[in-house]
């Protein structure tokens, strides 16, 4: 049976993520940032915390929940587990290269093959070089997150 489940850009500016699952595939059509939903929590000097990896981007639902889908360094920092060790999702297809359909292909898992025009490549290769690393921009190359449990626990003793 095939299906279609939307996790956002519904009744919101942005944040296409449709999953299409049939049989045993499942790939998701785009997943982008949510303009609205995003700037519901942060604005142009207040941004999400880098250091608590997906955590902020989870608990302010701008992204979806989904075991198996995210970066296993973004979660180690969240601190949340990882039940399984393959993502279960098996390609992105990204109709274009604006944000709202791709920026946040930056947080899911390193073995989730991105599928892409060669137009749209070029373009987010021309962005990605212009612009400053961030991690919502991170959607050709990623830079792995480095976890030091020992300096997170004394960093919330501290507080």
């Amino acid at each position: 049976m095939t299906s279609l489940t939307f996790y956002g850009g519904v009744n919101e500016i942005g944040g296409n993520k449709i999953l299409l699952e049939d049989k045993d595939t499942r790939v998701f059509l785009d997943f982008g940032k949510g303009f609205s939903r995003r700037a519901k929590f942060f604005e142009e000097y207040i941004n999400p915390r880098v250091a608590n990896g997906i955590e902020d981007f989870l608990t302010m639902e701008l992204l979806p929940d989904v075991q198996g889908l995210y970066r296993d360094d973004l979660m180690k920092m969240a601190e949340r587990e990882i039940l399984e060790p393959e993502p279960d999702t098996d390609a992105v297809l990204l109709t274009h290269a604006h944000s709202d359909h791709a920026d946040y292909i930056s947080f899911l898992h390193e073995k989730i093959p991105i599928y892409m025009g060669d137009t749209c490549n070029l373009i987010l290769q021309a962005i990605e070089e212009r612009s400053n690393r961030q991690i919502e921009r991170e959607i050709l190359s990623y830079k792995e997150r480095p976890y030091n449990k020992k300096d997170d626990t004394v960093k919330r003793n501290q507080v």
